[in-house]
């Protein structure tokens, strides 16, 4: 053999070699949570999702600040964050985002759907503010234990 095939081989070696090494364990793991629908709150500046459990201490959550909604939060924002109990930063992180939207225009009911990926997602909260009179309609979560 000639010495391009051996330096060729020799990297497809330790390329396999790598992958073959890497750790596989739990912390790889991707996990969904189903669809979180968004139910309006009493007060109807609010809709939330059900608390989704991961762990007894782990949870996520989601909620929607209507645009005539009076909160400590912005208006017209839906928020998606993992959090521990008593507010602590959870050893989950949200690695993408599933949010569909419902908007009504005569009648006639409208969805739109968007992903949002892991470099949106910082420290374990998310926060996307809906165009055109889209409102949230469910979302799901992919995440991942990190430590």
């Amino acid at each position: 053999m000639n010495k391009k095939k051996i330096i060729i081989l020799a990297i497809l070696f330790v390329a396999v070699a790598g992958f073959a090494l890497a750790p596989a364990s739990a912390a790889t793991k991707t996990y969904k949570t189903g669809k979180l629908y968004f139910k309006q709150e009493s007060d109807k500046r609010h809709s939330v999702t059900p608390v989704k459990k991961i762990n007894k201490n782990s949870e996520i959550s989601a909620f929607y600040v209507y645009p005539k909604g009076d909160s400590q939060y912005s208006r017209n924002t839906v928020y998606v964050r993992t959090n521990k109990n008593m507010g602590e930063i959870s050893d989950y992180r949200a690695i993408k985002l599933v949010i569909n939207f419902k908007k009504k225009v005569n009648g006639k009911k409208y969805y739109s759907t968007r992903t949002f990926k892991g470099s949106k997602v910082k420290n374990n909260r998310f926060s996307y503010v809906p165009k055109n009179n889209f409102k949230p309609n469910y979302c799901i979560v992919y995440y991942k234990k990190m430590k």
